[in-house]
């Protein structure tokens, strides 16, 4: 008769009958094992949005460096639309799938990138050698990442600092206002409730977009004609962005709630993409558009023509080159897409 251990629960069970169960569970174990092993090669890599940040990156990575949060194009967005054949409102358009690159758009229509960074960078002729050999560095980046040209040219207020001038001027505390952003409260709601005066916060906001304006100048970061455009749009659209929940919970936002649904998985992709992957994101894209809900907001143009075929990862590393450091956060501490958009 076999040997009979005791479980602490009072059952038995003979020493021998445990050696089939102990084998079950590990022929279990490895064919789970190796199932995994073959989803994991069947599925791609989890990939950053753009082909210069890490290939493991999360999704929205920007580069660390402060001009691509202060928004400080290297280049004249008229001047590029030019080059590019785009009509008013196309680059737009274009870029709202960012997944599409300038690069390839270029390519398309018969310009090479380093023809096309040349005469972007023309504005800084007279500028020391290092300083236009730093726009001409900055240039590439925006023209082969779809994510960062987006960023730097239309989310004109996320990482601008505007929702920590609206803290500071109001009085509010900061954790308290996220608390209630988070619960999809607008900025003018806040101001109201602490009993601050919205002229006031405006008018801070405001001055700070000057101040961004003449030290984006100053310092050669950003042709004249350029800082002048984005002062104005972010001017034009404060009064909606100050009356309305964060982007991130509002559907009627351009890039808001219901954009992050472009495309399955916000968090990865899989980069490069294929002709018909785009064209299936493109459709979808402008789905979205024509199911927003009306607001302040003003949405992009539908992209006419042909966006060109997807440019490879390694084909869009090559022609711009890798990014000094990466940028995971807002300055306002807020994961990217959450605050100042």
């Amino acid at each position: 008769m076999s040997p009979v251990r005791v479980s602490p629960g009072g059952s038995a069970r003979p020493r021998g009958a445990l050696f089939p169960l102990v084998r079950r569970l590990l022929a279990v174990a490895l064919a789970t094992a190796w199932c995994g092993l073959v989803v994991a090669l069947a599925v791609p890599h989890a990939r950053a949005h753009d082909a210069p940040m890490p290939g493991s990156a999360r999704h929205g990575l920007l580069v660390a460096e402060p001009w691509a949060m202060q928004h400080w194009a290297p280049f004249d967005e008229d001047e590029l639309a030019r080059e590019l054949r785009l009509a008013p409102g196309q680059l737009e358009a274009f870029l709202y799938n960012d997944h599409h690159t300038i690069a390839q758009l270029a390519r398309d229509r018969g310009v090479g990138v380093e023809t096309l960074v040349r005469r972007l960078t023309a504005w800084a002729a007279d500028a020391p050698r290092a300083r236009r050999i730093e726009m001409e560095r900055r240039t590439r980046l925006m023209l082969v990442s779809g994510h960062l040209a987006q960023h730097v040219l239309f989310h004109v207020f996320h990482g601008a600092g505007v929702e920590s001038i609206v803290i500071r001027t109001s009085g509010v505390r900061r954790g308290h206002y996220d608390a209630l952003r988070t619960r999809g409260w607008s900025a003018h709601r806040i101001v109201t409730r602490v009993r601050a005066d919205p002229a006031a916060v405006l008018a801070a906001v405001g001055l700070r977009i000057e101040e961004n304006r003449v030290a984006g100048v100053a310092t050669l970061s950003t042709p004249a004609t350029q800082a002048a455009r984005l002062a104005e749009r972010q001017s034009r659209l404060l009064p909606c962005w100050f009356s309305r929940p964060r982007q991130v919970l509002d559907d009627a936002a351009p890039y808001g709630r219901m954009y992050l649904r472009h495309r399955p998985g916000h968090t990865s992709t899989d980069v490069p993409v294929t002709r018909a992957r785009q064209a299936a994101e493109d459709r979808r894209i402008a789905r979205g558009l024509r199911g927003r809900p009306a607001s302040c907001w003003s949405l992009p143009a539908r992209f006419r023509g042909d966006p060109g075929a997807p440019l490879s990862r390694r084909t869009l590393r090559r022609l711009g080159g890798v990014p000094t450091g990466f940028h995971g956060r807002t300055n306002d501490g807020g994961a990217h897409h959450h605050h100042d958009m």
